[in-house]
């Protein structure tokens, strides 16, 4: 059973076309899939009930055992946000007395204990993420919270339970944070900017721009205790690119690109924007067939890639191409994605050079 979710959690890591795929097309091809792995019959209405009613509305699987509704599943194409949905899911959840609630994307998985005291994501005990987290360790949770063995006999709302407050979760906390800070100071997506900047506007009056947000970060940064000891892990190989190109150390907050040579070719932009936008199409012109992999590029909580230009903040159409880019991005941000992309199809960091002053 791990062996076989492995093998289709990799699939997803390393299937381009995934987070293209609608909403229907999760549930059959993915969760029911899934569901089959882990022991249910997902053909049997009495085991996994699809559209399962609750008082006016639906729930897309309701898992069950003789009779009674255990787990509570809601599925979301990938690139939904799942935040817009978890209020709803649980408000099912603690009608039905389920005790245990699931909210996936296909390969972002939120498991809740509705019944629990606290906020919706206060009761969310743990999320898998295949993109970021070792595939084993999201094979080994699918079984101990969805098994149908476990739900059956109780051991899935238990191991639940320890999750939630065990002494595992500490330590995995304990482990991880100092990793998630590094992330989150090196490569701040817009979410984190655009709450400093809100909030500093509240507490002084005065808004900030995106450039004093970035040296502020980078200040924390280099004052930091923890760095020594984090800058030494190494991102897993299954990676579909690397978070931080070992190479890309330059600052570009408040400097002009004056230009840059991007395979042998040296290009003249007037914007930061211009040598994302140029990049992208270089990339889409010679990797036609395979450029779909660029959807993979994603933040915490946004895309920068997208086949549709309403699921970006400010999205800029590739030339001569079905995609768009994410634009809203500051120079360290857009050189960052720049060379993330190449790298997505075999390019090394001095495939782009950059000159800024």
């Amino acid at each position: 059973m791990k062996e076989k979710l492995i093998s289709e959690i990799n699939k997803i890591r390393e299937n381009s076309t995934f987070l293209i795929l609608d909403e229907a097309s999760i549930k059959s091809g993915v969760i029911q899939n899934f569901l089959s792995i882990v022991g249910w019959n997902p053909f049997d209405v009495d085991e996994v009930r699809p559209e399962h009613t609750v008082a006016t509305k639906r729930v897309d699987f309701s898992l069950r055992i003789n009779g009674k509704n255990k787990v509570f599943i809601e599925v979301k194409r990938p690139n939904e946000n799942l935040e817009l949905h978890q209020e709803q899911l649980l408000g099912y959840s603690f009608r039905e007395g389920v005790k245990i609630a699931l909210l996936t994307n296909g390969f972002t998985w939120w498991f809740y204990l509705p019944l629990h005291e606290g906020s919706w994501e206060q009761r969310r005990f743990f999320t898998a993420d295949f993109f970021e987290q070792e595939p084993a360790v999201i094979a080994e949770r699918l079984i101990d919270l969805l098994s149908k063995e476990n739900v059956s006999s109780g051991n899935a709302i238990i191991n639940a339970e320890h999750l939630f407050t065990g002494h595992q979760k500490t330590q995995i906390l304990n482990d991880t944070l100092p990793k998630a800070w590094h992330k989150i100071v090196n490569d701040p997506d817009d979410l984190l900017v655009d709450l400093l900047i809100e909030t500093t506007e509240k507490l002084s009056g005065f808004r900030p721009e995106i450039s004093d947000i970035e040296k502020f970060l980078a200040n924390i940064q280099s004052d930091t205790s923890i760095k020594p000891a984090i800058m030494t892990t190494k991102a897993h190989p299954n990676h579909t690119a690397p978070l931080h190109p070992p190479s890309l150390t330059g600052d570009y907050i408040n400097k002009k690109v004056l230009h840059f040579v991007l395979l042998g070719k040296t290009y003249h932009p007037h914007t930061w924007k211009e040598l994302l936008v140029t990049v992208s199409e270089e990339m889409c012109r010679r990797h036609t067939a395979e450029f779909d992999r660029c959807l993979r590029l994603r933040g915490s909580r946004m895309a920068y890639f997208s086949l549709n230009s309403n699921e970006l903040k400010n999205p800029e159409r590739i030339p001569n191409s079905k995609f768009f880019v994410e634009t809203k991005l500051n120079s360290n941000a857009i050189v960052r994605r720049s060379h993330e992309l190449m790298a997505m199809f075999g390019y090394k960091d001095n495939d782009l050079v950059v000159a800024a002053a």
